[in-house]
């Protein structure tokens, strides 16, 4: 049986921070099918700092307001049985500080194309958020104040998404700052003006999201490695910064001159606003020729941790099916109950009837229809359905499908695997049985081709490239 909390059941603790937990969990009225969400959970012994449950439910307040493909969704927040909590969107996946993680131990950088996707999402996030206004048309002056790369959750199937506006600078929070310590945020992303505490915009976290940049095109620290908290504060006000490309000199010049430009210590100097940097981000993209073979960050994700992709959607499909056996035993609960107050019923007017009943059945020796027999079948049939859902997920757990990467000349051509629509477009990421023969076909205006392929193990294997021909008339 789930834990029950409120009006949610906890499948699982995922993380456990200083201040809070984070349980992956599904509303009780969710589908049985749908993806968990995540509940953030004020650990108890916090209770009593009034300052943090203010920050953490006016983190709540403020996310409310924001709807965006690239923010993290808040659904409920309240207090159960004591505890504060936060209902928000499940990203199934990993922050950019873990993959960063990875690639740092392995001496390498971000491959070009998921930095450029990950710097067009997060600007395009910020712009939202900066520019937000609440239901009644006021403007909310959001500045997130702690972008770091664990802030940035990047999912198995390609989301992009912020998280954490828990310290965020808005209308909301500005009656909070004499509670709080005098610099907040994370230590290694400060900007200039958050580290001398003077007021805060928008530009701050353009100058938090330049670090990040930074240190994904060179695969090294700006600020964090440094021996002590003084240190960090010192370089981020007083030290130059180095020309990125003196790190590495690989990184295109036009890419670093927007990272110098955000890293400036001298707000007037930056970027006036998320949308101006982006704006800047994309006209860069549109000028690198496509890469066919470049790797989907959904590759990238379940390539790096595959153990983690794995036991995670174990979990899910087991609490999917966990959470469905709590529903048919509620379901069964409820059919014992009608029938007992049916028998209860019935047994008062056989009493009054019975002797009717013996005479019934001296002419008629046809045994009486038990009561119990509506109440095994159904209870069975319930049973056989539970089993076979229970059998299904088994099953679909233990298959092997790989993820295929499936590109053309030129790109944005639907795709169609075995004469079916897949609903994408080249380039795509396709998650299929491995060893099964497909049929691809691709359709652009007059241009089209057709291939057969078999999905192996072997990540390399597992991509398509087809130059697409006028069709045949």
């Amino acid at each position: 049986m789930l834990e029950r909390f409120g009006d949610y059941q906890l499948i699982t603790k995922i993380a456990t921070g200083g201040m809070a937990e984070i349980y992956l969990a599904k509303h009780v009225n969710s589908p049985v099918t749908s993806m968990p969400i995540a509940i953030k959970r004020i650990l108890r012994q916090h209770n009593a700092n009034s300052a943090f449950i203010k920050m953490f439910l006016a983190e709540a307040r403020i996310i409310c307001n924001l709807t965006h493909d690239h923010i993290v969704k808040i659904y409920d927040f309240g207090r159960h049985d004591d505890i504060y909590y936060i209902a928000m969107d499940y990203v199934f996946g990993q922050n950019l500080g873990q993959l960063l993680k990875k690639y740092e131990q392995k001496g390498k950088t971000l491959p070009l194309d998921l930095i450029l996707e990950t710097a067009d999402a997060v600007l395009e996030g910020l712009d939202f958020a900066h520019n937000a206004r609440d239901r009644n048309g006021h403007f909310l002056n959001i500045v997130h104040l702690d972008m770091n790369p664990n802030n940035i959750l990047l999912s198995y199937d390609g989301r992009i998404k912020l998280v954490d506006f828990g310290i965020a600078h808005a209308a909301y929070t500005q009656s909070l700052d004499r509670d709080l310590k005098s610099v907040q945020g994370t230590y290694g992303y400060l900007s200039p003006e958050q580290c001398l505490e003077q007021p805060v915009d928008r530009r701050s976290d353009l100058f938090s999201f330049g670090i990040i940049l930074y240190e994904m095109v060179s695969g090294k620290p700006l600020f964090k490695h440094m021996e002590s908290d003084a240190a960090i504060l010192h370089a981020i006000v007083r030290a130059p910064i180095p020309d990125v490309r003196s790190v590495n000199p690989v990184v295109p010049r036009e890419l670093a001159a927007i990272i110098m430009k955000a890293l400036q210590k001298d707000r007037d100097k930056r970027y006036a606003s998320a949308a101006e940097m982006l704006a800047d981000i994309r006209r860069f993209r549109s000028m690198r020729e496509f890469d066919p073979q470049a790797e989907t960050l959904p590759i990238i994700l379940k390539r790096e941790f595959a153990a983690h992709f794995i036991k995670m959607t174990q979990i899910i499909e087991k609490a999917q099916t966990a959470y469905l056996m709590d529903e048919i035993f509620k379901d069964i609960g409820e059919i014992e109950e009608v029938n007992l107050a049916e028998k209860i019923r019935f047994s008062e007017v056989e009493g009054a009837s019975e002797r009717r009943d013996d005479e019934e059945e001296e002419a008629d020796p046809a045994p009486r229809k038990s009561w119990l027999l509506p109440l095994i079948i159904g209870a069975t049939a319930l049973f056989l359905v539970a089993g076979g859902i229970a059998l299904y997920f088994l099953l679909f757990s233990q298959s092997e499908t790989v993820e295929v990467f499936v590109s053309s000349l030129p790109p944005e051509a639907d795709i169609f695997v075995d004469g079916r629509d897949a609903g994408a477009k080249t380039p795509a990421s396709l998650r299929l049985i491995k060893g099964r023969t497909y049929i691809f076909g691709f359709h652009k205006g007059d241009l089209a081709a057709e291939i057969p392929f078999v999905p192996g193990k072997d990540a390399e294997h597992n991509k398509v490239f087809v130059k697409l021909r006028p069709k045949e008339q």
